[in-house]
């Protein structure tokens, strides 16, 4: 019986030790997700080799119709997922990128301007900590909180291609920054913001004036930023706020006014207790997990990404999800992923309209559950 015990609990101990864990979802056309134990793997549009070479991909229509695994020189730390390349930080401090390359985005230089479907190493990046990148823009934070920057990018000198890295000047050190449609914000260890770019302190007309890196007036103890069409905040006491455009209900306010514009920061009513925010692009939608395990959403729901069960239109108050026990979550593209305390991943929102592209075949205006790597949810 104990020569039993011990069998039955080796094959335990191997198989929670053998699973894929995830820690990291991102992206928008295409997606990226980090495990526990250093793999990578996506899913998606894979026609600029994003998701790796595209000729060992079973895909419809240039999309993804299987989980695809990521061949990486190392394990990887942190992933970030622009329109057209995709990144990974490695457990050295380095960085590889692999997909498009015309702007810039590979970072290494002319000779990765035709792009790469194979990694191939972001030049001169040492001691790197965290990445994000956007449309065709890339970034990353340093062990000593500066910022490299590289591709396309707006910082106040005008729009321009960069071949390979450059360091922001004029910033303080940083913790994390976050890309928008034109700008960036970056987090001091303080909790101060700093913003550069289209909508450095609310977008509110298109000829404002591109500004270069300057702390936003007025806000103090942030915990974490989030970069979409708007600009939003968690603060230390658990609120979200947000500035911009509320064209697509981000406001959370009840409303989607085109004219209702803010450069100052407003709270968004009826979200408290919030420990991680997440805000999606395309989706045009947030997500906010609560200290109870639960999550509150707002903005955008065409695609049932709000997961309350809205579809072809915008949820303007803030609603629940129906899920409960989650420990992470994400807004990714028309999406939404969550991570559970059990380990499970739960997906909700667009669904391709592309024969048999992975994983969900229609609209999910409710969370379902996504297995890694077993096929297609709702066939």
């Amino acid at each position: 019986m104990k020569l039993v015990l011990t069998l039955l609990l080796g094959a335990a101990i191997a198989t929670a030790q053998s699973a894929k864990v995830p820690v990291k979802i991102d992206g928008e056309s295409h997606k990226l997700i980090l495990f526990a134990d250093g793999t990578v793997g996506g899913w998606g549009d894979t026609r600029d080799g994003q998701l790796g070479p595209r000729a060992s991909i079973p895909n419809s229509s240039g999309h993804s119709t299987v989980y695809v695994s990521i061949a990486l020189p190392g394990k990887a730390r942190d992933i970030a997922a622009g329109a057209r390349a995709s990144y990974v930080l490695l457990e050295n401090g380095s960085v590889v990128a692999f997909g498009a390359g015309f702007e810039g985005q590979l970072g290494c230089g002319a000779r990765c301007l035709a792009g790469s479907e194979t990694p191939v190493e972001v030049s001169g990046l040492t001691d790197v900590v965290r990445i994000a990148a956007r449309s065709n823009s890339a970034f990353a934070v340093h062990r000593d909180g500066s910022i490299s920057m590289w591709g396309a990018r707006y910082l106040g000198e005008g729009e321009r291609r960069i071949d390979t890295p450059e360091r922001a000047a004029g910033l303080p050190p940083v913790t994390r920054v976050a890309a928008g449609a034109g700008f960036l914000m970056a987090l001091t260890p303080e909790g101060r913001v700093w913003m550069a770019g289209k909508l450095p302190f609310g977008r509110i007309y298109a000829d404002d004036a591109v500004q270069p890196l300057a702390e936003v007036p007025g806000l103090s103890d942030v915990a974490g930023i989030v970069a979409t069409q708007v600009a939003a905040v968690l603060k230390k006491d658990g609120t979200v706020w947000v500035w911009g455009n509320n064209d697509q209900a981000q406001f959370g306010n009840g409303r989607r006014d085109i004219d209702e514009r803010t450069r100052v920061p407003v709270r968004v009513p009826g979200v408290a207790n919030v420990t991680a925010l997440s805000g999606a692009m395309s989706g045009r939608h947030f997500l906010a997990l609560l200290q109870d395990g639960t999550l509150r959403s707002w903005g955008n729901s065409d695609w049932g990404q709000a997961g309350a069960g809205v579809t072809g239109r915008e949820q303007s108050t803030v609603a629940a999800p129906r899920i409960s026990g989650v420990k992470t979550v994400f807004a990714a593209g028309n999406n939404s992923l969550a991570i559970k305390t059990d380990g499970t991943l739960w997906i909700w929102g667009n669904g391709s309209s592309y024969p048999g592209v992975w994983p969900l075949q229609r609209r999910a205006p409710f969370p379902v559950q996504l297995r890694i790597p077993e096929g297609i949810v709702q066939k």
